[in-house]
């Protein structure tokens, strides 16, 4: 299977519920994080235009990832002096070399923070179990101790399945983008679109991010719908089977979510996730797929 062009992701912040609210009306898709918002690539220069603004780029410690600093444009601003232009030209040079170096330094740096991450998660987990009571804490942090236990016995190995399993969730239908954070797995997908059970019809849902909590809270995983929210069995549902806050309507996908998480089969809770958008049962959720636009 040929591999996905990784996307570049541009983290803004500070800014405001009016041009957030600019944003969303343009049709500008974003979604949260860190105290601000990520937009794609793709969507950068709809966001620059709306708001007025122009941007400088610098690097995070993620890969793809880019803070955009914004310089909004003064009323009756219309060309930058010619200083400007070389000024910003000279740092475009220099950005791209050191995105040029970032890349070669990519797998290393790659493995540090997986192997990191592992750490990380393993001590999350075993203390956990020592202090969480409810059965589903319970299950995920004994689980994870017994998993990342055998595999940081041998880390650089623990940090290649890492990497391999994250390359695998690149490569999923309807996977547009993987970022990983503290704790989270954030999983930009394509629009996505479910076929109505009683008329087989198809329906647009959304473009989604699904974020996978790697300490297992929040039952696991959460979907948020970019596109939009529309009522179904209760208002303003993400999807016919997912909830306005991101929670599953059917309590016993969470189970299967987090015994995956417990094991690292993130590519398959990826797969999963969209399937459960996809194929709504024909039940008292599934029936309001229909509320969704029509194909």
């Amino acid at each position: 299977m040929p591999r996905k062009n990784k996307m570049k992701s541009y983290l803004l912040k500070s800014l405001t519920d009016d041009q957030l609210g600019v944003l969303t009306n343009a049709g500008v898709q974003h979604y949260p994080w860190d105290e601000g918002i990520i937009i794609e690539e793709t969507q950068l220069d709809l966001a620059l235009s709306v708001l007025g603004a122009t941007g400088t780029k610098s690097k995070t410690e993620y890969e793809g990832v880019y803070k955009l600093k914004l310089t909004f444009k003064k009323p009756g601003q219309g060309k930058r002096d010619e200083k400007g232009a070389r000024k910003l030209d000279e740092e475009a040079l220099k950005q791209e070399k050191e995105r040029l170096e970032f890349r070669r330094r990519y797998i290393k740096a790659c493995e540090s923070r997986t192997k990191g991450m592992l750490e990380s998660a393993a001590l999350a987990a075993e203390n956990n179990r020592k202090k969480l009571t409810g059965a589903k804490y319970r299950f995920v942090t004994s689980k994870r101790t017994e998993v990342f236990g055998a595999r940081l016995q041998d880390s650089p190995a623990a940090a290649r399945t890492m990497l391999t399993e994250l390359e695998r969730i690149r490569v999923v239908r309807g996977v547009q983008a993987v970022h990983v954070v503290p704790n989270r797995l954030l999983i930009s997908t394509e629009i996505l679109c479910a076929v109505d059970p009683e008329t087989g019809f198809r329906h647009e849902v959304g473009q989604f991010l699904i974020t996978v909590y790697l300490d297992g809270s929040n039952d696991g995983i959460r979907w948020q719908n970019n596109s939009r929210r529309i009522d179904g069995v209760r208002q303003n549902m993400n999807a016919p089977t997912v909830f306005s806050d991101g929670q599953a309507g059917a309590a016993e996908i969470h189970a299967t979510i987090m015994e995956l998480i417990a094991r690292l089969e993130l590519s398959t809770v990826a797969e999963l996730a969209i399937q459960f958008i996809e194929n709504p049962e024909n039940n008292e959720y599934g029936k309001y797929v229909s509320n969704w636009p029509l194909l």
